[in-house]
Order: structure tokens, then C-alpha cells, then sequence
């Protein structure tokens, strides 16, 4: 077949979750990935030894929190999320740890009070107007799950001028501001901004800086699922869906060219390595590309074929943040915190992040980052993960499988970035001493240490410009309507039939969003009514998870 109703460039998760969509919604439907595998920012590999498995950069699977899970019915295609209570727990070297419970509010509130008597007072008022008065869930829906507007975009600056507490010039403030005239602990309020940052809201910046500060700051459930067997669990279940509902998905086929006629996408010309060289596929409806904003624009479409505005809007396209170093460990035993003694919670926790003290040392870290250099001293703020804590297919017996993601940048002012190829065994050794301080003896349980630079994972992934995982960072200039750039109105694009699925609002993650918004407007642009399946509401799957598991939720603190 060369003829299709619409074609989806890039394998990645959101590419898979529209083409799922669309597959389903009755429309011929055909992926070309150029890879020999698809999912390649949610892969599970097998590094240095067998059964140990890295999932090398998604890990955090957050499709649980959004209208996917429920509507494409993923579970029933192998992927099982393990969704634990306890949220992304932080220890400090002062023996404290803030380890929340995210299926409890009450809970939280305890543990926030431990911290703070003020600040915990300011939980409960910003959470419970949050939920009762159904802020977040209007939120979720019909800003976070939505493409953007006008009206969408008064509406989120109008719910959260609802919350108590909140200033009124807040969406002008960076999250550390907010922070700052929100809460007065420290640990508290280092713990809220680098989670928020793991999420993919920067804290450094406005808009999306406070509006994580908001989302951490209520009992919302926001705890990233584990996906059992690894990452690779999600393409692989979207792609099952894709297969069942009359898709194609071609592997090991680069697309070297989108076909632009009279302002219009009209297909895609193969590139001469490919499985079916240089073959030429026509999309009779629309093109959706899973790859970011400058190589869909200035290498397929190029440059000659753009107007002067949006070549220079797309040179703009900053993709200078949410770039990780991964170092993986495989040990003899998961690690003591010596911080159990104050909140055992600690103990139980699958996902964390350690190495500051205060939000100032968060600032700092940016501070480091943004001229160049990793931070000293190395810390660990990207999402950690005892992967083989809850799934036990990730290591080999008797064995445990960490990971430790630490925010750097991937041009170093030193080197450049061809120097991370030099550095990356130190850096990770420094990176499990840091761990030391934390759990002593945890050096000693190491028995094997695997390292991925930010210029790894950009060699696998050239559409991830640095190896960014977000598809860019979401600050003003290319935030919301702006994103990806002014007048660009994604995922919706300059020409005709051509939409995006990565670099747009919300973000390029595992919630699966980017798809499911791409997969929404094509389809409205279509005329097609979407089918009685693709109506659940953002949290849908993870209250029929909670009913299924017969967890009691409170999440009012009273």
C-alpha cells in the first residue's frame, strides 16, 4: 500500500498514541518509524549484564492521569501500571525526609506539619479548594487535556486566581517566587520545585514555573505509575492497538521528505537507507509528525519551503533544558536511608530525587546549568527510581536495579558536548558518592554502573534536539499558544493537513497527551464525530484503578 488516509512520521509514544486514535476512529492509518523498534524515548534495554534492564529515559509512565489509558483500553493490550501510594519522596542530609502520601490528604497534611504548622495550613486551604470546589479536575480536562485557546487560556488563569492564597500577578512570577511567598520550610519547598521540574514544569520560569508549585501543592493523586516490564510496555501496548484496529507500522524507514503542494502535506518520500527506498506514500487526509519542531520543519519540509518568519520562529526553537544524565546501578540491596528514622516512608519508595538541602541549592543547580556546567556538588533531580523495588523483571535475582537522573546541560562550556564522552564514568561515580551521603554503604552494594550522557541519547534520537525529553522546554515564547512558536496554532501547523505531535501543548511525555490532542483536532478538521470509546474524562482510569484495587482515596483534608 502507498496510499493512506494518514500518515504518521516517528514512532515515538505520542506519534503511536495518534496513530492509535485514529486507527480506531476508522481511519487508515500507517507509522514509519526509522528505527528497527519503535518507542525510542520509552525503551527498556538490556545493558552490561542479561535481565538487567534499563529503561534508559521514560521511566515516570504517567497515561494513568488522562483520557488514553481508558480510551484506547491499553491495559487490555499488556500494559500494566503498578501505581503506588507513596509520591516522589526527597531525604536530607539533616536526617529529615518528606516522603508524601499522594492516596491520603490527611496524611500529607501530617507530614507537611512536621515541617511547618504555617505551611501545612497552606496545603489544606490550596488543596481542599482544589478538589472541592473541582478546580483541578476542570483544569485537567479542560486546559491540560485540550489544545490551546483563547478561552482555555482565561480559563486557567481564572481557576487558579481561585485558590486561596494565591497572588494575583502569580502567572508573572517564576515557581521559586511562588514557592518562596507560598511556604516558608526549605525542605518543603525544594521538594515541591524539583518534582515539579521532574514533571516538566521548569521552575526557573513563568507561567509553568508556578503552575507546578500548584499542581504539587494539592493532593492530586500525581504520583507516576511504574509501567511492569518496562517502559517499552507502552509502545508496545499502543502498538498492539494500532495492528488491531487495521494499522501499519513500518519499520526501519526514514522519512527524508514531506511533500508540500500548493500549501498542502500531501505525503512523504522515503530516504534511500530505508526498508522501501526512497518509496513515495501518499496521505489522502493528513500527516502527523511525532518529531520535534526543527526537524520537521527545517529538515523534512525545509527551509526554502518555509516563509522567512517561521524559518527564523523555528531557529528560535530553544531546546536548552530537560536534558538528563542517567546513571544506572545494579546492587545487592536497595538502599537504608538514613533518613527512615524520621518518616519510614522513605523506605517504601519506588520514585525520589536527593542531593539539595534548600531551594537555594535548587536555584543554584539551575543557575549551574544554564552557564554550562554540571553541578557541583552533583545531585540527583530529575527522578530516581528503584526500578526492581515493585517489578521484578527488571534485574537479575538476588540483585536491584536503581537509576539516578541528574539535570545538567548538554553543551558543557569545557568541552562542548563531545566531552561528555570523557567525563561520564566519573560523573556517575560521583553521582553514586552523593548516594553515600545519604544511604552509607550504598557505594559497596554497587556491583555494576552503566551511564547515559544527554549526547547518547541525542545519537539515538535526533529528533530530540540535546536529547531534551520534553520536545523543548514550555516557557513564555514558546508556551501554550505560543508553542511551538507564535502563529504556528499546534498541532495544528502553516500548511495544510500537516499537524504535530511533538513540541506542543502539553508537553512530549508519557501522559500521552500530545497524541491525544493531535489525534482531537485532526479529526475535528475532518468533520468526524469521535465514537462513543473516546469520550472518558482525565480521570476516568485512575479512579476505576483505585475502585479495582479497593483503595480508599481521601483527598480533602479535614
Amino acid at each position: 500500500m502507498t496510499e493512506f488516509d494518514v500518515i504518521v512520521i516517528g514512532g515515538g509514544i505520542n506519534g503511536l498514541t495518534a496513530a492509535a486514535y485514529l486507527s480506531k476512529a476508522g481511519l487508515s492509518t500507517v507509522v514509519i518509524e526509522r528505527r528497527d523498534q519503535i518507542g525510542t524515548h520509552a525503551v527498556t534495554e538490556e545493558q552490561g549484564v542479561p535481565g538487567f534492564r534499563m529503561s534508559t529515559h521514560a521511566t515516570a509512565i504517567m497515561c494513568g492521569f488522562g483520557p488514553v489509558m481508558a480510551d484506547l483500553e491499553l491495559d487490555k493490550y499488556g500494559l500494566e501500571l503498578s501505581m503506588r501510594r507513596e509520591g516522589f519522596a526527597m531525604p536530607f542530609r539533616d536526617g529529615k525526609v518528606f516522603a508524601p502520601d499522594v492516596w491520603d490528604a490527611n496524611v500529607n497534611y501530617k507530614k507537611w506539619e512536621r515541617f511547618s504548622k504555617r505551611d501545612a495550613e497552606t496545603f489544606k486551604a490550596i488543596n481542599n479548594a482544589a478538589i472541592r470546589n473541582g478546580i483541578l479536575k476542570e483544569y485537567r480536562e479542560k486546559v491540560f487535556s485540550a489544545a490551546p485557546t483563547l478561552d482555555r487560556w482565561d480559563l486557567w488563569m481564572k481557576l487558579f486566581a481561585k485558590l486561596p492564597r494565591m497572588p494575583s500577578d502569580w502567572a508573572d512570577m517564576t515557581g521559586f517566587e511562588l514557592a518562596d511567598h507560598l511556604y516558608e520550610d526549605e525542605h518543603l519547598k525544594a521538594q515541591i520545585t524539583t518534582v515539579a521540574n521532574a514533571y516538566g514544569f521548569p521552575p526557573q520560569e513563568k507561567v509553568t514555573g508556578p503552575q507546578g508549585v500548584v499542581v504539587m501543592s494539592t493532593f492530586s493523586g500525581f504520583a507516576a505509575g511504574q509501567a511492569i516490564g518496562g517502559a517499552h510496555q507502552v509502545p508496545h501496548a499502543l502498538f498492539r492497538c494500532i495492528i488491531h484496529n487495521g494499522g501499519k507500522i513500518l519499520q526501519s524507514c526514514e522519512v527524508e521528505k514531506i511533500i508540500i503542494e500548493d500549501g498542502r502535506a500531501k505525503g512523504v518520500i522515503l530516504g534511500p537507507s530505508s526498508a522501501y527506498g526512497e518509496k513515495r506514500i501518499i496521505a489522502r487526509k493528513a500527516i502527523v509528525s511525532d518529531l520535534s519542531p526543527v526537524p520537521t520543519f527545517l529538515h523534512l519540509i525545509g527551509e526554502d519551503n518555509l516563509e522567512k518568519g517561521v524559518a527564523q520562529a523555528v531557529k528560535n526553537y530553544d531546546y536548552d533544558w530537560h536534558i538528563l544524565f542517567h546513571t544506572s546501578c545494579m546492587t545487592t540491596a536497595m538502599p537504608r536511608w538514613k533518613s527512615a528514622s524520621f518518616d519510614d516512608g522513605i523506605q517504601k519508595a519506588w520514585a525520589f530525587n536527593l542531593g539539595v538541602e534548600s531551594m537555594r541549592d535548587v536555584e543554584r543547580t539551575v543557575d549551574q546549568i544554564k552557564a554550562g556546567s554540571v553541578p557541583e556538588p552533583i545531585n540527583a533531580l530529575g527522578g530516581c527510581f528503584a526500578l526492581s523495588m515493585h517489578d521484578k523483571t527488571a534485574t537479575p535475582e538476588g540483585f536491584h536495579n536503581l537509576q539516578f537522573w541528574s539535570d545538567v546541560p548538554y553543551n558543557l562550556k569545557s568541552g562542548g558536548a563531545e566531552e561528555w564522552d570523557v567525563i561520564k564514568d566519573d560523573i556517575a561515580e560521583k553521582v553514586v558518592r552523593m548516594v553515600e551521603d545519604y544511604s552509607p554503604g550504598f557505594g559497596q552494594s554497587v556491583k555494576m554502573r552503566i551511564a547515559v550522557t544527554p549526547l547518547d541519547s541525542y545519537r539515538k534520537n535526533p529528533s530530540a534536539i540535546y536529547g531534551s525529553w520534553a520536545g523543548g522546554p514550555r516557557k513564555p515564547g514558546q508556551l501554550y499558544l505560543d508553542r511551538t512558536f507564535q502563529g504556528c496554532n499546534a498541532p495544528r501547523t502553516p500548511f495544510k493537513g500537516l499537524y504535530l505531535s511533538n513540541g506542543i501543548w502539553p508537553m512530549s511525555g508519557s501522559v500521552l497527551l500530545d497524541g491525544y490532542v493531535a489525534a482531537c483536532e485532526v479529526t475535528a478538521d475532518l468533520g468526524i464525530s469521535r465514537p462513543s470509546w473516546w469520550t472518558h474524562g482525565a480521570n476516568d482510569w485512575i479512579e476505576g484503578w483505585y475502585k479495582k484495587n479497593q483503595v480508599a482515596v481521601r483527598p480533602i483534608v479535614s
